[in-house]
């Protein structure tokens, strides 16, 4: 984020905000040589917006502004100072022109993390009802900090708009009581209710006739096709399997053997699953 600091909102956009996240001052002089060279590297590996810093742009041609540089003593034109916390970092200040390393370097540790953009580019897919793209980048997300319950949340959701009801039923029961929020409490909800979805007479009418007549593939293979409708993938795909044991070549069975691994995306269990297929067909 980068905004530019002004008498009236100096306050609100640099002392307070500071104690939210850390602030990088830029003061400059855009008429200066040496502040046109610098500034648009600075604008750019700040970014617009960056989650992890803001870039506060101090114009030293207000002169209400200019005892700010004094207070902070600084002597060269362009500078950089982080402000955190409502104070100056003194050990964080770079004064005069800088070149392109060393103004990487400054801003490195303010680089926004691998799992924050995956987070966001998981939250932005599931948006655009892309639920396969967002399962995908969540789990990304998710193995690189799977202390982040927030990114919990949301790849419990894109598990849910896949159908992938056991797999939402077990990383919800992870989640401690501190992170069980209104998020939290709404994904409770759809899994209730997308369970009884899933347990519906008609489903176990087809259950009882499957436990009659075992030997029976083509009402196997209705009920798998019912079992990844309700969202019960593995109790499918096990069904399939076992009909795919005996013929790799029985109606559709591979085919949506096939389809309901395509659903489950990145899932750990769809490669268990992709991986016995395998173990026939070669």
């Amino acid at each position: 984020m980068i905004v530019d600091i002004h008498p009236q909102n100096f306050q609100s956009a640099l002392i307070d905000a500071s104690m939210k996240k850390p602030i990088v001052i830029y003061f400059h002089a855009p008429q200066r040589p040496e502040c046109q060279a610098m500034t648009p590297l600075v604008e750019a590996l700040v970014g617009p917006a960056n989650p992890q810093v803001t870039l506060a742009r101090v114009d030293m041609n207000d002169p209400q502004l200019q005892p700010l540089a004094g207070q902070l003593g600084l002597r060269a034109l362009p500078a950089l100072v982080l402000f955190h916390q409502g104070r100056p970092d003194e050990q964080a200040i770079l004064e005069g022109p800088q070149d392109e390393a060393t103004l990487r370097h400054y801003f490195a540790a303010f680089a926004p993390k691998e799992e924050e953009l995956l987070f966001e580019q998981g939250q932005q897919a599931l948006a655009e009802g892309q639920a396969d793209l967002a399962y995908a980048h969540l789990g990304k997300a998710h193995q690189l900090a799977p202390e982040r319950h927030d990114i919990s949340l949301w790849l419990i959701q894109a598990a849910l708009d896949l159908n992938l009801l056991d797999e939402a039923q077990e990383r919800l029961g992870k989640i401690p009581m501190i992170a069980q929020d209104d998020h939290y409490q709404t994904l409770t909800s759809r899994l209730a209710l997308a369970q009884q979805a899933a347990d519906s007479p008609e489903l176990r009418a087809l259950e009882a006739r499957h436990q009659q007549e075992p030997d029976n593939f083509a009402l196997a293979q209705e009920l798998a096709v019912q079992y990844s409708q309700a969202g019960r993938q593995e109790e499918a795909l096990t069904l399939l399997f076992t009909i795919l044991k005996q013929d790799l070549a029985f109606g559709d069975a591979k085919k949506t053997y096939l389809d309901i691994l395509t659903t489950m995306g990145s899932n750990p269990a769809a490669q268990s699953y992709r991986r016995k297929l395998y173990s026939l067909l070669y």
